[in-house]
């Protein structure tokens, strides 16, 4: 065991000794978090929850009694922890449709009251006769914007309680026209109708509790870049350990060291140890920068710190089975950046992996990287605890398992000499 401590300390050593290795483990992954995590922060938002909508409006009703343009700007005046709207009021619609149209999102919705559209809805119940194109709502066009339905909702809501409310004063006036009956007209008040009805109808959301459970899950821009590229440079690192065999092989060095009293497995454990400090250092190295520096979210450090020392070793078992597989240090680096670049163009480096196809996604199970960012992002983003990425966890200690399997069985300690006849 003394051993192969005494292997992976000389190699660690050696490792750090190259300067231009720290920089391309170290400083060049932090570098490429920060441009990315900075250049697609905007698609985060600010960290808030909020969300902010702006309205372009045109209310065309001037006389005293409309009650419709009144009571849609006044429903649409919000601005909650959860939910903000901004209205922008123009004097003509076209100036709304040219808010709506503009190419730097200047308004998201644009409503458009047309003069007379209270008098119109009481005519047409007074005439039993369904009200249609009161209010205009302009959007633009085949878009999927979730703001677009709340404003929506907004709107109807005070249309369906205008008509509620306009609905109640038709009859009462029918009941008081009863032969049998005897009111006054001049006593009913259809505005004071009209808004008991309405207040009624917005006040029935009160009878619903909103309540919360579990906590609150914050996602910023680093949360997915750092752990990915994090997880890209450390599958780069393979090179570092497996280009030393590969060299002491191709320098005889490693010939001269099977003769020495060290027993072979020794003597390659201690390059696997030395790759997997390595791999972990790096990786933690990384992780802690990004938490204090970065901010990204991190709700459990046991469970991270699993998933990293699982990716650690998955890593130390695939680069020991790719040296049983390469025979030369020219061989080594197209080989590892092939492996790299295609399993974490799959396996979610570069994107949440929960975004890619079902098909896709277990496909990538062909690669480490896809096994450490299910895990990553499930406790780094969508909030998951140790149970739920537990199976992540065991992924990436069998995936290593295997490869060292293999590598062991694959493995040549001598190579092969020509024999001279």
């Amino acid at each position: 065991m003394k051993t192969l401590w005494y292997i992976a300390k000389k190699d660690v050593l050696q490792i750090t000794k190259d300067r231009n290795g720290l920089i391309l483990m170290l400083v060049v992954p932090l570098v490429l978090i920060s441009i990315v995590g900075f250049a697609f922060g905007s698609f985060y938002g600010d960290g808030s929850n909020q969300i902010q909508i702006k309205v372009a409006l045109n209310n065309q009703e001037t006389a005293q009694d409309a009650f419709i343009g009144k009571t849609i700007a006044s429903a649409l005046k919000v601005n909650t922890s959860q939910l903000a709207i901004t209205v922008n009021e123009y004097r003509n619609p076209a100036q709304v449709i040219e808010q709506v149209s503009a190419s730097n999102d200047a308004s998201n919705v644009g409503i458009v009251i047309p003069s007379g559209a209270s008098q119109t809805l009481i005519n047409d119940l007074q005439q039993k006769v369904i009200p249609k194109n009161l209010v205009q709502f302009y959007t633009l066009p085949n878009t999927n914007d979730l703001r677009i339905t709340v404003v929506q909702h907004i709107v109807n809501t005070v249309v369906q309680s205008q008509l509620a409310g306009s609905a109640g004063v038709n009859q009462v006036y029918q009941v008081c026209q009863q032969p049998s009956n005897h009111c006054a007209q001049n006593t009913v008040d259809p505005a004071a109708i009209s808004a008991a009805v309405a207040k009624a109808n917005v006040e029935a959301d009160q009878a619903i509790e909103t309540l919360t459970a579990g906590h609150v899950v914050k996602i910023g821009p680093f949360d997915q870049a750092l752990p990915g590229y994090a997880i890209f440079f450390a599958l780069f690192g393979l090179n570092a350990v497996a280009a030393t065999i590969l060299q002491e092989k191709e320098d005889g060095t490693f010939r001269r060291l099977l003769i020495a009293p060290i027993q072979k497995y020794a003597l390659l454990g201690g390059k696997m140890l030395a790759q997997f400090i390595v791999t972990m250092a790096q990786l933690s190295i990384i992780f802690l920068v990004g938490y204090f520096v970065f901010k990204v979210h991190i709700y459990d450090w046991l469970t991270v710190s699993l998933l990293l020392i699982g990716t650690s070793f998955a890593a130390t078992g695939l680069g020991m089975l790719l040296v049983s597989l390469v025979r030369t240090r020219a061989q080594i680096t197209p080989v590892v950046s092939l492996v790299v670049l295609v399993t974490s163009a799959i396996g979610g480096a570069w994107w949440p992996l929960f975004l890619e196809p079902p098909w896709l996604q277990q496909l990538a199970k062909i690669g480490i990287t896809a096994w450490a960012m299910e895990g990553l992002n499930g406790s780094m983003i969508l909030g998951k605890g140790f149970v739920d990425v537990l199976p992540d966890i065991l992924g990436l200690l069998a995936y290593g398992l295997i490869c060292l399997m293999l590598a062991l069985r694959l493995f040549r300690f001598q190579q092969k000499t020509a024999v001279v006849k």
